[in-house]
């Protein structure tokens, strides 16, 4: 092969190598259903495909924690003693499930295993109440403890609470998401909400998106990629975060004027709910093709409308919510009375299919 005929074969390769995908994931759509009340909310789904959330009628009431998976189907996790209600908000590799339920005076965060139930998270010993949101593979909780001297963001080693304290002039703060290193992020309290990031001792704050008052991290990777949103007069965002570059604008959908950010996983994919006061859409992002309609990724006869993604993990499977019997041609939302809350609302457990190309 002649030399000048070589080199433009590796220009080409080169050239293939760093453009965009050309083709588009598709997803398989399965309903998990629900337990009693009809309406179900997720929260989280570990790398197996194991999703965890609430159950309940459509306004909150007769709510409790589930954890879903394809071998057992969906099961209620039960309340604390006293209890009557119960929500699970995290679920690790290892089966461990996180959350919180009430008792006969307070609340209390847990931690559920199969062969434990659950066993309640003390708060902090000045403080009477807890709630727990996120767990990683070391068994590492954290969330929030809170009494009459205000709501504090805890990590919970070994069932012990250590406080994080605050950002420097806030009063409070809660801890939303922890890494396998045990990097949190959440927000800190006072004016105005901050996002931060807690890393060896020490509490960071993460910043704002241009011309926004106030941020809330939710979720953070075990790179130390972190998103969540940004609010202000601009309306609400969903950012990411990454310590080279600092908080990025994902966007919203076309037509919508809110968006968050709610969970990533170690590829950098991102998902979320993004839309109006009217009505929401769940949306993944990616950086070669920033944020989609994961409802334009679906069977468009499905008979399914997502209104918003909850997490996703490294499998590249989506845990989402909202509505079925719809047509996509024709009904373009579900018409919910409150985000994340009316209903009724089902769960869906997405899952990658063969990659198809784009026309």
């Amino acid at each position: 092969m002649k030399r000048g005929t070589l080199l433009h074969l590796c220009f080409l390769l080169m050239a293939a190598l760093n453009m965009p995908s050309a083709f588009a994931q598709s997803y398989t759509v399965r309903d998990l259903g629900t337990m009693r009340g009809g309406s179900g909310a997720p929260r989280s789904l570990n790398s197996s495909g194991t999703v965890v959330g609430r159950f309940g009628k459509p306004h909150g009431e007769a709510t409790g924690a589930f954890a879903w998976d394809s071998e057992r189907g969906t099961r209620a996790l039960g309340n604390l003693p006293g209890g009557d209600y119960s929500v699970a908000f995290a679920v690790n590799d290892g089966g461990q499930v996180v959350g919180y339920s009430n008792t006969s005076n307070h609340i209390f965060g847990f931690r559920w295993t199969s062969s434990s139930g659950l066993t309640p998270l003390p708060p902090l010993p000045a403080d009477d109440s807890s709630q727990a949101f996120a767990v990683n593979a070391s068994g590492q909780v954290v969330g929030n403890s809170s009494g009459s001297s205000g709501i504090h963001a805890v990590v919970w080693n070994n069932g012990t609470p250590q406080s994080l304290g605050a950002l420097t002039g806030d009063s409070g703060s809660e801890a939303y998401g922890i890494n396998a290193s045990g990097e949190i992020v959440g927000k800190s309290s006072g004016k105005r909400d901050r996002a931060f990031l807690w890393s060896n001792g020490a509490m960071t704050d993460l910043g704002l998106l241009p011309n926004q008052t106030g941020a809330i991290a939710k979720f953070i990777n075990d790179g130390g990629r972190v998103v969540g949103s940004s609010s202000g007069p601009q309306g609400t965002r969903a950012f990411l975060w990454e310590k080279e570059n600092g908080m990025q604008n994902l966007g919203v959908l076309p037509g919508g004027d809110y968006s968050q950010a709610n969970a990533l996983n170690n590829s950098g994919v991102v998902v979320g709910i993004s839309g109006s006061v009217l009505s929401t859409r769940a949306f993944i992002w990616d950086p070669h093709s920033g944020m989609r309609d994961l409802n334009g990724l679906i069977s468009q006869d499905s008979g399914v409308i997502l209104a918003g993604a909850s997490a996703i993990n490294d499998r590249g499977q989506i845990v989402a919510y909202g509505g079925i019997g719809h047509d996509l041609s024709r009904d373009h939302a579900v018409r919910l009375d409150h985000q994340g809350h009316a209903g009724p609302l089902h769960v869906f457990l997405l899952t990658p299919t063969e990659n198809r190309q784009e026309p």
